[in-house]
């Protein structure tokens, strides 16, 4: 029984034979429930994150705005505490793009299903720069909600200079992993597809079914496999995109 039906089933149990409790301290107990299953969720399981880091003068999408971290205030200046500033492109680092980047009156980033977010991820080393259906074809995708293609591109750090060529999915991989329904792509460069292709036809083509698309992964240390994975953008209201925390569970 998973955490969110040993949740219902407390919840149920709770008001099914007493009305002593108040809605408030029961559903207080579910809560309480579900942060101890999540601890014992990952006992023994190997959590790997695959988050670029943030930091200033990064490397970015040509055209993009820079990033900036910088303290603000300092403890050692006198201030109570220390605050820092961050300003950065949604498409910054470790992201994900929404609907809405390439598609007008798509989902915006606060709207993406959050079915999209977690789940079992299939990771596929890819090998050469085209990033084709025959990497998928041996590969059974049920119950794999999510592939990410690990390539060149994750031997990088985050100042190295920008790419014209890397790595990219074509258009046939694009329908294959629609066709399997898969809700999820990542990829290890700043895009899923060539900046000289500037119909981005394949963003266009994913982005239509409403698939996630992660890019600007850390996939160097990871072996190729199922896992299972979490992937957690902000909650920025009307935005195409959000940098992202992503993590892979082994």
């Amino acid at each position: 029984m998973n955490i969110a039906k040993n949740a219902i089933f407390i919840y149920d149990s709770m008001f099914s034979g007493t009305r002593s409790k108040s809605l408030i301290s029961a559903m207080g107990e579910v809560a309480l429930l579900c942060l101890q299953r999540g601890e014992k969720m990952f006992e023994g399981r190997q959590v790997i994150d695959v988050t670029r880091r943030i930091v200033s003068g990064m490397t970015v999408w040509p055209g993009d705005p820079g990033v900036v971290a910088e303290r603000t205030s300092s403890i050692s200046d006198g201030s109570v505490a220390n605050v820092s500033r961050l300003s950065l492109g949604v498409h910054s680092g470790t992201h994900m793009d929404a609907p809405l980047h390439f598609i007008e009156g798509g989902k915006d980033i606060d709207s993406v299903d959050i079915s999209r977010l977690f789940g079992r991820v299939l990771v596929v080393s890819a090998q050469t720069d085209v990033i084709d259906e025959g990497l998928l074809r041996p590969y059974d995708l049920a119950g794999v909600k999510a592939v990410f293609f690990r390539t060149r591109a994750s031997m990088r750090d985050e100042k190295t200079p920008f790419w014209d060529e890397y790595p990219a999915i074509t258009m046939g991989c694009a329908e294959y992993l629609v066709q399997s329904g898969i809700l999820t792509v990542g990829t290890d460069y700043f895009s899923i597809e060539l900046s000289r292709d500037n119909s981005y036809s394949v963003h266009k083509k994913l982005l239509s079914h409403e698939m996630a698309i992660i890019e600007n992964l850390d996939l160097r240390n990871i072996e190729p496999g199922v896992y299972d994975y979490i992937c957690l953008p902000l909650r920025i209201a009307g935005s195409d995109g959000s940098p992202v925390r992503v993590l892979l569970i082994k």
